[in-house]
């Protein structure tokens, strides 16, 4: 931490100051000084102006109590902190505010002892954030919209392919479809994890499984004047990570080699089994990155480009999901040579044996009855008819409101319930709730497109149900039926 200057402080301060001091004023935030009585004894400009009624001389307690008097335990968190720090030492930060935007840190200092206040987002930076939260509450109505898309599409491919022949032509096509929309549902699932700020979902995955079914996508994107090279690994071994987000990594890090191509050059992707895990690297033969900038790759915000060109959020966001993963990023670059980003995952087992399982499960039929309850008519029909051509008997609702009477009317008859969540009049889980009070061992599936801040107003989940996101794919959709009937212990009653 910069140490502070005499002209700043004052001999009233009572605070010994280094002669090699840095001015208070030169820090370019709030800042004041705390006697060892947990007093203001110096500020600089910044706080003279943000904070005019706690200047020098008062308690440190009064800045706590009027600048947070609507959050009490705050002020009363930051009187404690600077008393821990002035008697016993160390740092205390807390970080406040909607988006935890500010940071307030106290250090020790001489027989003091320092307080900055930051405001983590500054103008421009704040401003993009606040676009970027726009952003993602359309892109969660968007992708609500889409999911129902994706689920209908993908759900016609199945049943298509599975009339077709293993000899029909038709089938290339309808792989073809099926694996477009697979990208679709991964860029859904994208969209809503942004809108909603959620965790990913790890599973056992193969790097070059993914970058080869991706590959039709992405020469389009780099452009007719860069070359794309893969080269993989033989017998690589699975990591484990989210899909989506990997995918989005390896898109935004041969984005960013494109970029630093403008007259065209080559990006090559590799990926190696190493003995410390699992590597993956992006290379491009561009300008390369200047020592200056290096340090600064992957700050959020940061940016090269001209503005409106770019946010800065591409190569922050590729580290997050790395680390997130367990796994660490590196680059490496020198000027006109180019640059690598380099990632290292751990490696996992792999995972047959599971995925012959959960195939198993998928591919089972079932006897039972369901009830259905959609409020979007072509995903409702089209969910009838995926689970009447897996041997099950479908009674449907097109709202909570009427499902109430037909579960009363079929009462005995009715294994599980499949449930849209956010629902025109009754939700899903008021639903559930009424339900459960006539039935409580009926196995309840909820469903939905939206995203986590639209399902945190309906309220949780009931405990021992299930929850399946949008676009549903037929094979995951009849597994979780099935796991939720099997775990069910009412027995089967035949009709």
């Amino acid at each position: 931490m910069a140490s502070v200057s005499q002209s700043c402080i004052g001999p009233e301060s009572g605070v010994d100051v280094p002669a090699d001091a840095v001015p208070l004023d030169a820090l370019p935030f709030p800042a004041a000084l705390l006697d060892s009585q947990a007093g203001i004894s110096a500020a600089n400009a910044g706080w003279i102006q943000a904070y005019s009624s706690c200047l020098p001389g008062q308690p440190f307690q009064t800045w706590c109590e009027t600048v947070h008097a609507s959050a009490p335990r705050l002020s009363a968190a930051l009187l404690a902190g600077a008393r821990r720090v002035l008697h016993d030492g160390g740092r205390f930060v807390q970080n406040y505010g909607e988006a935890e935007r500010f940071r307030i840190s106290i250090t020790p200092y001489c027989s003091a002892a320092l307080v900055v206040h930051q405001d983590l987002y500054p103008a421009p930076e704040r401003m993009r954030a606040q676009k970027l939260e726009t952003m993602g509450r359309l892109m969660a109505g968007v992708a609500h919209d889409f999911a129902n898309l994706i689920t209908v599409i993908d759900g016609y491919c199945d049943i298509l392919l599975r009339r077709a022949p293993a000899t029909d032509p038709l089938r290339a096509e309808l792989a073809e479809v099926r694996r477009a929309v697979g990208h679709g549902a991964r860029l859904t699932s994208q969209l809503l994890d942004f809108a909603r700020g959620e965790g990913a979902s790890p599973a056992a995955l193969d790097l070059n499984h993914l970058i080869r079914e991706m590959n039709r996508m992405l020469r389009p994107i780099i452009g007719e004047q860069v070359n794309l090279e893969i080269v993989l690994a033989d017998q690589l071994d699975p990591v484990v990570a989210d899909p989506g987000q990997m995918e989005q990594v390896i898109v935004n890090l041969i984005l960013n080699a494109r970029d630093a191509m403008p007259s065209g050059g080559t990006v090559r992707v590799i990926t190696t089994n190493t003995e410390a895990g699992v590597t993956l690297s992006v290379t491009d033969t561009g300008g390369g990155i200047g020592a200056s900038l290096l340090p600064h790759a992957f700050a959020p915000f940061f940016t090269t480009k001209q503005e409106g060109r770019g946010t800065g959020l591409g190569l922050s966001t590729v580290k997050e999901i790395v680390e997130q993963s367990g796994g660490e990023i590196r680059v490496e670059s020198q000027p006109g040579a180019g640059a690598t980003f380099t990632i290292r995952l751990p490696r996992v087992r792999p995972v047959e044996a599971a995925g012959r399982a959960a195939e198993e499960q998928a591919s089972k039929t079932g006897h039972e009855t369901v009830l259905l309850v959609e409020d979007e008519e072509s995903v409702r029909n089209l969910l009838t008819y995926m689970l009447q051509t897996r041997g099950y008997r479908v009674l449907q609702a097109p709202s909570g409101t009427e499902a109430l009477p037909i579960f009363e009317a079929h009462a005995g008859d009715i294994d599980l319930v499949l449930t849209d969540i956010v629902m025109p009049g009754m939700s899903g889980l008021e639903l559930a709730g009424r339900l459960r009070r006539m039935r409580p061992e009926t196995p309840i599936v909820f469903i939905s497109g939206y995203s986590g801040d639209v399902l945190t107003r309906t309220g949780p989940l009931p405990e021992g149900t299930s929850f399946l996101p949008k676009p549903l794919r037929p094979d995951v959709l009849a597994a979780k039926l099935r796991e939720a009937l099997d775990r069910s212990s009412r027995p089967f009653n035949p009709r």
